[in-house]
């Protein structure tokens, strides 16, 4: 019986992997730098744990099933929830912010499309812990600085939910109806956002965008508008993302703040930010994050202010091929074979001495049986910088013969000395 994958998965051929690593390299040395540390959660949790605050979106996409106990549980379609969840149960006795990512698959049942499966790859970092305008200018300068690394053409846009949403209230848009607003928000549909507003002033605040003067332009907005009945809070609001502003410029990244941009998790409440990238068409999105300072809290665990963001690895992979952004070839270093088929044992023994005594050395055997010119084909076929020949008469000297594949040179060499030659 034939068998495919399931609709909306994929498998992923070598090639396929070794770009996939490599952008997940270039990602996880930046998170690296800032002195994040990775963690793992599991693929599936209960399903009360996305269902409390994850939003509309994400809870009609789930994977969700009852197990043989009668338990219903779901695989994570996203990875803030399940670090949350941990965060309460075992890392909250750890010194403050901490500081955590992951790499890890995620499983939404929605339409496939170009960048869009129903099992995906996500980056992405949670800061536990402090309520900084410091602390949220970090996170957002580790998505620019992976973006950067990563040679992206981007725009990453800023905005702050609590704002919104304060406005939303003045507006009259009640609890029930605040989510629909804000999917609706997310997703550029003014016209399904009227249905539920009648406001100019949202709208107008809702259309700024630009640097720091944006911000001017909203104070300006708000401060005017007798229909703004929290002022003080918007003001607050403003003043703090002002201050993250500064630390971004500071650090020379660049933004733009959008207040019509929105994030359509329900348990965002402060800052917001995501990035877009040229070459994907309607899916141009490849990050999302922000402020979600009372999740931790409604898991079990303490008060505590949390900011983290994800990247979509899948799209992030698709953008750099869109933007002609080769991941390079994956080569061995080293190719050993045997000039006949007595010395194909030793040729084995020659190849482990090699890894052996230069650990992280890539080292392909021949295992095939086959000529030694077809062997020396399949290395140059390979790429590979050396090919190492076990003969018996270099055998008899303690010797191998280093063949140099680029340079088209080749010596005799003594094993003792091999493996110096190749490093």
């Amino acid at each position: 019986m034939r068998f495919e994958r399931p609709r909306g998965t994929r498998d992923f051929s070598p090639s396929i992997m070794h770009s996939r690593k490599f952008v997940e390299g270039i990602i996880t040395r930046v998170f690296d730098s800032f002195g994040y540390h990775q963690i793992s959660t599991p693929t599936f949790e209960h399903a009360e744990l996305f269902t409390q605050k994850s939003g509309d979106e994400i809870i009609s996409h789930m994977y969700d099933f009852e197990d043989k106990g009668g338990r219903r549980l779901c695989l994570r379609p996203e990875g803030t929830a399940p670090v949350a969840r941990m965060y309460a149960n075992e890392l909250r006795s750890l010194p403050k912010p901490v500081k955590a990512y992951y790499v890890a698959n995620m499983f939404r049942y929605e339409e496939p499309q170009k960048g869009r499966y129903r099992e995906f790859w996500q980056a992405g970092i949670e800061l536990m812990g402090a309520d900084t305008p410091e602390a949220d200018a970090e996170v957002i300068l580790v998505a620019a600085e992976c973006l950067k690394a990563l040679g992206l053409e981007h725009e990453l846009r800023i905005s702050d939910i609590g704002l919104i949403r304060l406005l939303l209230s003045d507006a009259g848009v009640s609890d029930i109806d605040y989510p629909k607003a804000i999917q609706l928000l997310d997703k550029g549909d003014l016209d399904g956002v009227r249905e539920f507003i009648d406001n100019d002033v949202f709208f107008k605040v809702i259309a700024s965008r630009g640097k720091m003067e944006a911000l001017s332009e909203v104070a300006g907005v708000i401060s005017s508008s007798s229909s703004i009945s929290s002022q003080d809070e918007a003001g607050d609001r403003l003043e703090r993302l002002r201050s993250v502003l500064k630390l971004l410029d500071a650090a020379g990244t660049d933004y733009l703040v959008d207040f019509g941009m929105a994030r359509g998790l329900d348990y965002y409440t402060g800052i917001v930010f995501d990035a877009k990238v040229a070459g994907l068409g309607a899916q141009d999105q490849v990050l999302g994050g922000g402020r979600y300072d009372d999740l931790i809290e409604r898991f079990g665990g303490p008060v505590t202010p949390a900011v983290g963001f994800a990247f979509g690895l899948d799209r992030l992979l698709v953008a750099r091929q869109a933007q002609g952004i080769e991941a390079g070839r994956e080569e061995p270093d080293v190719y050993v074979l045997s000039a006949t088929d007595d010395l194909r044992g030793m040729a084995f023994d020659v190849a482990c001495r090699i890894r052996r005594e230069l650990p992280g050395m890539s080292v392909v055997h021949g295992l095939s049986g086959r000529k030694m010119r077809k062997e020396l084909e399949a290395a140059s076929d390979l790429g590979v910088r050396y090919a190492v020949i076990v003969g018996a008469r270099e055998l008899a000297d303690d010797s191998v013969m280093l063949k140099d594949m680029r340079q088209k040179t080749q010596e005799k060499v003594l094993l003792s000395e091999l493996a110096s030659k190749i490093n």
